[in-house]
């Protein structure tokens, strides 16, 4: 007997072009998909609990579509500026931001390696060049969390947090393969307290030295996407989902060429959504840095408009698949009954000749 469809969606980080799955989850509803279970990471966590406070993936779409046309039309981020004018003073903004952030800005956090510089001195372990005070804002008009704590169950991903310029050069020098980060925590939101499932949803999307950590029980956490750095563990939370007892995954990618490996799951069936063209929307130098922060309407509506396109296209080449099984189970069912009823007939048979005797 074949078991129940359990199906899981993975919500990967990637800051701005969170966006792009706005697009997914409506070409998701659309083609009638049901989703049991989700899990995220950064802004996939902060996409996912709308989604998990909707009462359908349909709901949920279109609340995901008008909370980021908002971030589209208004300002969103906002320069803490104590930190600012320390880290400026010093330095000038010669380092730039997050060195982690683009492909070619980790020569930085190697060379601070080198030199055994684990934090920018003038910064504090938990400073913030950036205020999360209108992400915050945002999350108390649209997050209902009523909803959120009886909605489809949530996980979050969250990195434990050495702080903001430890955490950089440990993803940089993972990233060229001489060193490893820890991997990501995954918190279960609706098992949490009500007034700390938004500190680890916030946790979950603190970028470091860019926004503040968070406390959770005791540990400070930050940005989930840095666990796991070389296997993509953290960002791409597939685990929890298949520790919930999921057999059917839906993963969302955010980066060009992501090289998370499906097959750490042979025994889960992984449906992979995937850029069929490039998610660059800035060139340069700082061109990665520049996508994950460019929350622009026409940015927003490019990628929305990119993640509906490559669902609907990874659907239409599945359809057949599915249809295969649903006519099985159908079929299944439909042989289960039949047995039923020859059972019972057989049965009422025995009744009758034992009266005869």
């Amino acid at each position: 007997m074949n078991q129940p469809m359990k199906v899981g969606l993975a919500l990967s980080g990637g800051g701005a072009i969170g966006a792009y799955q706005v697009g997914v989850v409506r070409a998701l509803a659309e083609s009638g998909t049901e989703v049991h279970c989700i899990a995220g990471a950064s802004i996939g966590a902060l996409n996912g609990a709308i989604l998990s406070s909707s009462s359908s993936l349909a709901q949920g779409a279109a609340r995901m579509g008008e909370i980021w046309h908002h971030l589209g039309a208004n300002e969103v981020l906002k320069v803490n500026k104590s930190a600012y004018l320390r880290l400026l003073t010093q330095y000038g903004f010669s380092l730039g931001l997050s060195p982690f952030l683009s492909k070619s800005g980790k020569l930085i956090s190697t060379l601070m390696s080198g030199l055994g510089m684990t934090s920018l001195p003038g910064l504090q372990q938990d400073d913030s060049l950036l205020s999360d005070q209108p992400l915050i804002e945002l999350m108390n008009r649209f997050l209902d969390p009523d909803a959120l704590a009886s909605g489809t169950p949530l996980y979050a991903s969250l990195y434990p947090t050495e702080g903001g310029m430890a955490d950089i050069i440990k993803c940089a020098l993972a990233e060229f393969g001489v060193g490893k980060t820890q991997d990501s925590e995954f918190q279960h939101i609706q098992a949490l307290p009500a007034a700390m499932q938004r500190e680890a949803l916030l946790a979950s999307a603190a970028l470091p030295l860019l926004f503040q950590s968070r406390e959770i029980n005791g540990k400070r956490y930050s940005d989930g996407g840095m666990g796991g750095w070389s296997s993509l563990q953290g960002n791409t939370p597939v685990n929890p989902l298949v520790e919930a007892g999921c057999n059917m995954v839906i993963v969302t990618h955010l980066s060009d060429g992501s090289l998370w490996d499906r097959h750490h799951f042979p025994d889960t069936t992984i449906l992979e959504i995937r850029p069929q063209s490039s998610l660059r929307r800035n060139e340069g130098a700082f061109g990665g840095m520049m996508d994950l922060l460019g929350f622009t309407a026409e940015n927003i509506d490019s990628w929305v408009d990119q993640g509906y396109r490559d669902t609907l296209s990874v659907m239409e080449r599945i359809k057949a698949p599915l249809r295969a099984r649903q006519a099985l189970n159908a079929s299944v069912t439909l042989l289960a009954k039949s047995e039923s009823q020859v059972a019972d007939s057989s049965a009422q048979l025995q009744n009758a000749m034992a009266r005869l005797k």
